[in-house]
């Protein structure tokens, strides 16, 4: 743990002599001066060269912290930071043209931004898109009224011969009552009755309880020990300094832990068989036409009280609208029915999207 200096390393671009040491401010090999782009591209030292190759000598740690390199305006060499003139030409410091780069080293490669003008792009391509589709949800939900007529009239009535008849069914006690029916007159006032045949127990539903306790498996954290965190910055001229200091250190182990052992049982409850008597269906007759003419229901006699007739009727008008003939169909009810006639001129309202919304007649205010 601590504060570490130490030399890092760069390459030189005139021999290609690699791994020189960046105390050096000459190639060893062909002794050409290391410029600007050789000090930005000063790699840090390894793991092992942290432990092993700290700057110790009093004089040369001073160099190493003593801040950034400046690179000579005339020649282009790097000069310590106390250095007055180039090391190389004898150039004065205040026609320097740039120093070394200083800071952490994870953060020295920056990332390289999009060309503007794709970037642009991009930005109006969203915008577009967000215009066009709020664009188009808009345009979808316009309403527009087109011109129709009633293009088709059609009905069909259905008779339901039903008989007042015993059925069996089935409840929970408690739901059920046996009581006394009414059987029908006509096949009017009908009330069913209850009349029990068996009870018995049924499985109703499963309860949990709780059934002792129970061991199990569990993980948990805990404190073993410290490691080290360690943060590097370069100097800028061709040094490196480290910097760590120690955290806690988490581990995980395994723990036997109890809890509440919860079980389930069935529940029973007495469940009741029964007989009643409801309206079941026969036989039914359909009749179906067009238009206003031969609107009738099938005749279907019952036979006795138990038996009765019931109708129903279904209507629908079939419009058609636009240029393209479109079809709209609604189911109406009778007095509606009653009231259309086929060719009657109609203002159907069409939502782009959803289809029809309203259908009223030509002259009639919404």
């Amino acid at each position: 743990m601590g504060t570490v200096t130490v030399w890092g390393r760069w390459d030189c671009t005139r021999c290609s002599r690699r791994d020189i040491s960046g105390e050096e401010q000459r190639c060893p090999e062909c002794g050409d001066p290391r410029e600007q782009h050789e000090l930005d591209a000063m790699r840090p030292p390894d793991e092992a060269a942290f432990a092993k190759e700290a700057i110790t000598a009093p004089e040369v740690l001073a160099a190493a912290l003593g801040g950034a390199d400046w690179s000579c305006g005339f020649c282009g060499s790097n000069n310590r930071a106390g250095a007055a003139t180039c090391h190389s030409c004898g150039g004065a410091r205040g026609q320097a043209k740039s120093s070394g780069k200083t800071g952490d080293v994870a953060a020295e490669v920056a990332p390289v931004a999009p060309p503007k003008r794709r970037a642009s792009w991009f930005k109006r391509i969203a915008l577009g898109g967000a215009l066009g589709a709020g664009g188009l949800a808009v345009w979808g939900f316009i309403d527009h009224e087109v011109a129709g007529s009633v293009s088709r009239l059609q009905w069909q009535h259905t008779t339901h011969l039903e008989r007042w008849q015993d059925l069996s069914a089935g409840d929970w006690q408690t739901a059920v009552q046996a009581s006394a029916g009414r059987p029908p007159i006509a096949g009017e006032g009908a009330i069913p009755g209850v009349r029990i045949t068996s009870c018995y127990p049924k499985h109703h539903h499963d309860e949990t309880y709780d059934c002792g306790s129970e061991s199990y498996e569990d993980r948990e954290s805990y404190a073993c020990g410290e490691t080290q965190e360690c943060s590097t910055e370069r100097n800028g001229n061709g040094s490196f300094t480290r910097t760590c200091h120690g955290v806690p250190k988490q581990c995980t182990r395994s723990v036997t832990r109890t809890r509440t052992k919860h079980c389930t049982r069935p529940v029973d409850a007495t469940w009741c068989d029964y007989i009643t008597q409801a309206w079941a269906p026969v036989r039914s007759e359909v009749i179906a036409g067009e238009g206003h003419g031969g609107l009738r229901f099938a005749l279907l006699a019952p036979n006795g009280d138990d038996e009765r007739i019931t109708q129903e009727g279904e209507y629908t008008v079939v419009f058609r609208y636009g240029a393209d003939g479109a079809l709209h169909t609604e189911k109406v009810p009778r007095p509606e029915y009653d009231g259309w006639e086929v060719g009657d001129a109609v203002v159907v309202v069409v939502e782009r999207l959803g289809g029809v919304v309203e259908v009223r007649r030509a002259g009639a205010r919404r």
